[in-house]
């Protein structure tokens, strides 16, 4: 035990989904790579979410948990089986970076000594160093600081923390640059194997709208980006899209994560929705534009949210999240997306977008 709390050697990190959620860890693991440089760190995500840990040099080690800690979608032998597979690698300190009880409790039935993790309402009893977390709608905090407290309570050093993720050179290679300004447009998002939130999505319309201004008004290229499931909606904004050939490419469903990550490194801008996308866009370090609706830029905007080239649009009525805790509440009102301009778009884009060959951002 004096060994895992002074000088761990073997590290676990368990956070099985999502893809946003583990990009949104990556700051966390730069505070334990240079705190402990001499360990091994062993991240443990779901299949669907691995490529995140995998592209952060701080890794040493991605273990694919499949479906477990997704609910419903795991078995309670397939559970006590991971268990045991962790138990049989003798971790010396674990972060649970997950607020369900189940996985909270995988450590210590895997027989970790220290065990690290957020306490929201009670649900890390199992937990050794338990982090108070809010559960008021009106104390939000950022998930990416929610897990660089658990670090602030070990009194480990934090400098400058920020997303990561490392593309590899083959994956640099299937980019496509442009001479001019090229801005990656997200339309889709709110879908995951842990739920389905449609609502994050700003109109259709808006966005067609946006980007014909992208190309008519700043001389822009756009990339439409996404999943193979996005490009039902990409099809959709391109009908009636009146632009020059060219100058609009659908991207969406042709790359893999890395290879999306290595095309928003090329781009001058990203704008869209509140998703993995846009956290993959400030981990590649360009300049982000994120629409908002029940979701909080206050706790998933792009990070670190004091960044002049982060902005978080977000014109929800009440100024408290309709999605919150991992639910989302009901709602007699759905008007925040709606009260989303074009024009409120546009000035964002007018501050960050890069004059010439300057990428710095505009006073």
């Amino acid at each position: 035990m004096q060994r895992a709390k002074k000088h761990p050697r073997s590290i676990v990190i368990i956070k099985p989904c999502c893809l946003g959620d583990l990009i949104m860890t990556t700051p966390l693991l730069e505070v334990l790579y240079r705190a402990y440089p001499e360990a091994r760190i062993t991240y443990v995500a779901g299949s669907w979410s691995k490529v995140i840990p995998e592209h952060h040099p701080a890794v040493t080690e991605v273990i694919d948990c499949g479906s477990v800690g997704i609910p419903g979608r795991y078995s309670l032998r397939d559970y006590r089986a991971f268990a045991r597979r962790l138990r049989a690698l003798h971790f010396d300190m674990a972060f649970v970076l997950d607020r369900s009880p189940m996985l909270t409790l995988l450590p210590w039935l895997a027989g970790v000594p220290r065990r690290v993790g957020p306490d929201s309402k009670g649900r890390g009893f199992s937990l050794t160093d338990r982090v108070p977390v809010s559960s008021s709608s009106e104390h939000l905090q950022h998930e990416a600081d929610i897990y660089l407290d658990l670090a602030r309570a070990l009194k480990l050093p934090i400098e400058q923390p920020s997303m990561r993720f490392v593309p590899t050179p083959q994956e640099c290679q299937t980019a496509q640059h442009y001479q001019g300004t090229q801005i990656a447009v997200f339309v889709g998002g709110g879908s995951n194997p842990g739920m389905d939130l449609t609502a994050k999505r700003w109109p259709l319309e808006r966005y067609r709208a946006l980007v014909q201004k992208l190309v008519w008004d700043l001389g822009a290229r756009v990339l439409l980006i996404g999943g193979p499931g996005d490009a039902p909606l990409t099809q959709q904004l391109l009908e009636g899209l009146e632009v020059p050939t060219g100058s609009v490419l659908d991207l969406a469903g042709k790359t893999s994560i890395g290879e999306l990550a290595a095309q928003l490194e090329a781009c001058s801008l990203y704008i869209g929705n509140d998703s993995s996308p846009m956290h993959l866009a400030a981990a590649v370090d360009i300049p982000v534009i994120g629409i908002f609706g029940p979701t909080s830029p206050e706790e998933y905007g792009p990070y670190p949210t004091n960044d002049p080239r982060h902005i978080g649009l977000w014109k929800h009525p009440t100024r408290q999240p309709c999605f919150f805790l991992g639910k989302m509440r009901e709602c007699q009102n759905c008007t925040c997306m709606q009260a989303i301009t074009v024009e409120d778009a546009w000035e964002a884009v007018q501050r960050l977008v890069p004059s010439g060959s300057d990428h710095e951002v505009r006073p």
